[in-house]
């Protein structure tokens, strides 16, 4: 409340100040000032598509809260000091969180982020038009922060489309939707600053959208849109000194996500593909001791037994330099690639063996927790 007082305040000084100068100037002048006002036909076109992306996504837009019950221990000294007890107890208390989700599907399956609803024992999405529902948890992947919920009811939900986050650009609009703080609806507009950003420390499989669009605590789970309204990204993390925006937001792709929601519908879980190595970034130092020349790319530190890779002729000291013709800037970037494709799917590597650059067509493989177990165990 005390938020909204100031910004309300403000606002009314500014229109009093502003309205205070033009009453002192005639009526010339202010012609004068309108026809020095320089927007053009472009920035109400802008205006206008922002305001479309509005319509367009505002119905698809969820609250999410949850319920999860918890065991605190207290302690009373005087309890302790009268009755000779421990003076601590158990209580269970009632705890939880909110955030941002969206509709997927017109059958009623929603996405968040897993880090909104992890632990949570009870579910719930409102939409714009005030009704909330209990949601079903589908599945989630922990490694990539995404989580699918489906609601059952006879209505029929207004889904967003998910678009090619391979597409973006830097420079391209970005529009983030959610519920920052429990404001509802809320919408903030920025650019994409870059694509790619792994190695933060965020998530096991990182690939981050970076965007400066605002984003603050509650927008986790919340889409970001390109400027037809379409999902490039899932808000998920922000990087602040303070708790606050500062025009560094993060966003899981929507190739990535896409492909989580698809698995997660269909088993239950992500179903992870598989390569079969390990990787390291070239570092300034792994460079000029192997004397590489590449200023991109990621050196093949193992290739594990009976694997995809080692089937397709991978070998260790092999540089991959490129997927699907696309760069490869860091391990992080790699793998968030791998794992934004199908199980079964086939992907073209650029590698550089024994001096030469050649090209390896690998069909991808499902990777398990015993592939992950046995690995961890070499």
């Amino acid at each position: 409340m005390k938020l909204k007082k100031i910004i309300t305040t403000s606002f009314m000084a500014t229109a009093l100040t502003a309205t205070a100068a033009v009453n002192k100037t005639d009526f010339l002048q202010n012609k004068q000032i309108v026809q020095n006002t320089n927007v053009t036909g472009d920035m109400y076109s802008a205006q206008n598509a922002f305001a479309a992306v509005y319509e367009k996504a505002k119905d698809s837009i969820v609250n999410i809260r949850t319920k999860k019950t918890i065991v605190v221990e207290t302690y009373n000294p005087l309890e302790a000091f009268l009755f000779g007890t421990s003076g601590r107890r158990q209580q269970r208390r009632e705890s939880g969180s909110l955030g941002s989700g969206f509709i997927i599907s017109s059958d009623g399956y929603m996405m968040t982020n897993n880090h909104v609803i992890d632990g949570a024992d009870e579910i719930y999405v409102k939409l714009s038009d005030g009704h909330e529902y209990l949601a079903k948890l589908v599945g989630t992947s922990p490694e990539v922060d995404i989580a699918i919920l489906k609601v059952n009811t006879n209505r029929t939900f207004k889904p967003l489309k998910f678009a090619n986050s391979d597409n973006i650009k830097i420079g391209h609009w970005a529009i983030a939707f959610g519920n920052p703080l429990g404001l509802n609806s809320s919408m903030t507009v920025g650019v994409v600053g870059a694509s790619g950003r792994s190695s933060l420390g965020i998530e096991q499989v990182e690939n981050f959208i970076q965007t400066d669009a605002s984003i603050n605590q509650g927008n986790s789970g919340g889409p970001l849109l390109n400027i037809n309204g379409d999902v490039i990204g899932v808000n998920t993390a922000i990087y602040s000194p303070n708790g606050g925006s500062v025009g560094l937001s993060f966003a899981i792709p929507s190739n990535l996500a896409e492909n989580v929601r698809d698995s997660i519908i269909k088993n239950g879980r992500y179903e992870r593909p598989y390569v079969g190595i390990s990787v390291l970034d070239l570092s300034p130092e792994l460079k000029k001791a192997r004397k590489i020349s590449y200023s991109t790319g990621i050196l093949v530190q193992q290739v594990y037994p009976n694997s995809p890779a080692a089937k397709y002729g991978l070998k260790v000291n092999d540089l991959i330099l490129e997927i699907n013709g696309k760069p490869i800037i860091s391990a992080g970037a790699f793998i968030g690639e791998l794992a934004a494709k199908k199980i079964g799917e086939t992907v073209n590597l650029k590698v550089y063996s024994n001096g030469a650059e050649k090209n390896i067509s690998m069909k991808l493989e499902s990777f398990s927790y015993q592939q992950q177990t046995r690995q961890q165990r070499r």
